[in-house]
């Protein structure tokens, strides 16, 4: 069961100034040291309006910030679904670029994050899944929000909770997934370890003891053993400069791991009945890109799916950012540093959305 709450405190993003409010005359180009002056409409200056918003599942409250554009709605909606790890509430300048183009969204801590209560490394994928769907069934319930219009954008690990979630809920608009897996869990996080490990300048013997560390938590786990006995177990690794990488460091992180290590997205992409867009970057160290691929348009073409999308962007890493530094690309967690954004993945993404989004409401019946 789960319900919700909404705080509706909203607030200006930038500088607490409130919505709507007036522009004074705007300056000339040289007036704004050489820069374009800022546009406005209707005599108010774009500035997206932020609305603390929290909802109820499983018995935790999860709290977030709900973003939409500073004219009257109802607007079209993204749900956020994050990936690996806590967080989940930032999301950098998404929410204000989506915002600009006219879509609300909602991005909120994981359990046990920020301001959420709960604890996320007990979850499993479908734990995860339902979660995202009383997100969504919030985010319909608001008045300003078109309720036939709400799609998910799920990154990493998200993408394969979003699978989840929109093969549960028809009512799911939409689903972008960002380097979103199309393999088993398993699989992906032995990738994960061999080129990430591998670029960072570890060893082949260093590769070959942490994918043998993961194959022993997973398989002393699901055979019923304590995750903090496991852990102690490897105590004489945890001091490897490689060892942090691994996906499962403590009994907690350990348990969570095992437990959703044999997930396989196939059956939830075979379920899946609204639009698709899968993104990749080429260079990513973490997800197989030509194997999930493969995976996604084998299921969906399968299935019969009729609106699917992958794109790979060129020289981009696990988060579609491409190297600027000079000579060899240096990598750090897995990611180019420094990077900046992949040239089109935004226009694509915000484009691809307000096609496939309604822009008026169809009466969704869980209004």
């Amino acid at each position: 069961m789960s319900c919700f709450t909404a705080r509706r405190s909203e607030r200006a993003r930038d500088g607490g100034r409130p919505a709507g409010r007036t522009a004074g005359p705007s300056p000339s180009p040289e007036d704004a040291g050489g820069w374009q002056a800022p546009r406005t409409v209707g005599g108010v200056l774009f500035e997206p309006v932020s609305a603390e918003f929290s909802f109820l599942d499983d018995g935790n409250e999860l709290v977030g910030d709900f973003v939409r554009p500073p004219w009257p709605g109802p607007y079209p909606a993204v749900v956020f679904v994050e990936g690996s790890g806590p967080g989940g509430r930032d999301q950098g300048s998404w929410q204000t670029r989506l915002a600009a183009a006219g879509v609300a969204s909602l991005a909120y801590d994981k359990p046990g994050s920020g301001a959420s209560t709960g604890d996320w490394t007990r979850q499993t994928m479908t734990d995860r899944a339902d979660e995202t769907v009383a997100a969504v069934r919030a985010v319909r319930s608001r008045a300003d929000v078109l309720s036939g219009a709400v799609a998910l954008i799920g990154g990493s690990q998200g993408g394969w909770v979003a699978h989840l979630a929109a093969a549960a809920d028809d009512g799911i608009a939409a689903v972008v997934t960002v380097s979103g897996p199309g393999v088993s869990v398993r699989i992906q996080e032995e990738y994960r370890l061999r080129h990430q490990l591998a670029a960072e300048g570890f060893s082949d013997t260093d590769i070959q003891q942490a994918l043998l560390l993961l194959r022993d938590q997973i398989r002393r786990v699901r055979s019923g053993d304590d995750p903090a006995r496991v852990h102690a177990a490897q105590a004489h690794w945890h001091g490897a400069p490689w060892y942090p990488m691994l996906a499962g460091t403590t009994p907690e992180s350990i348990a969570f791991i095992a437990g959703i290590a044999d997930y396989d997205p196939a059956p939830a992409l075979a379920a899946l009945r609204c639009p698709l867009l899968a993104i990749f970057g080429a260079d990513d160290l973490l997800v197989p890109v030509e194997a999930s691929v493969r995976a996604i348009s084998s299921a969906l073409d399968d299935a019969g799916h009729a609106d699917h999308t992958t794109v790979v962007f060129p020289g981009a890493d696990h988060s579609i950012r491409v190297y600027t530094g000079d000579g060899p690309a240096q990598v750090k967690e897995g990611r180019y540093t420094p990077a900046e954004r992949a040239p089109g993945f935004d226009e694509l993404v915000v484009t691809w959305l307000r096609r496939r989004l309604p822009a008026t409401d169809l009466g969704y019946a869980a209004r």
